[in-house]
């Protein structure tokens, strides 16, 4: 979870609600983002913590159901599928650099990749 104004408690309310209003208030793009919805809005600017708080548990619960629906539909799918969506081809001397930043050490009599590719996520 974030860190800072943004921290949120683990049923998805702010750990600081004054702070993480503030934060919204003071960021120009979310709030240009909020104009489009009026009530929202309306809670972000008002006084009513309470209100502020359950608006901040219902978008963390939808984000955490999508990302749950997201993850589950990804597993059910079958290798075929998941082969003719990973189209981008990606450099395996720099994946093997990233996962020896990240502490997995592969020599060379272990480095079997030779072609490997990523889904386009730009087309998302």
């Amino acid at each position: 979870m974030a860190d800072g104004p943004y921290a949120l408690n683990d049923d998805g309310t702010a750990k600081d609600p004054a702070a993480f209003q503030q934060a919204l208030k003071s960021d120009r793009e979310k709030m240009q983002a909020l104009k489009e919805e009026p009530e929202t809005l309306r809670i972000v600017m008002g006084d009513d913590m309470h209100a502020f708080q359950e608006l901040i548990k219902g978008v963390y619960q939808a984000e955490k159901k999508r990302m749950e629906r997201a993850s589950k539909s990804l597993s059910e799918r079958t290798i075929d599928a998941q082969r003719a969506s990973a189209t981008v081809p990606r450099d395996t001397v720099q994946l093997y650099q990233q996962l020896h930043a990240s502490g997995l050490q592969y020599g060379p009599a272990f480095r079997l990749l030779r072609n490997v590719h990523t889904p386009d996520l730009s087309a998302q």
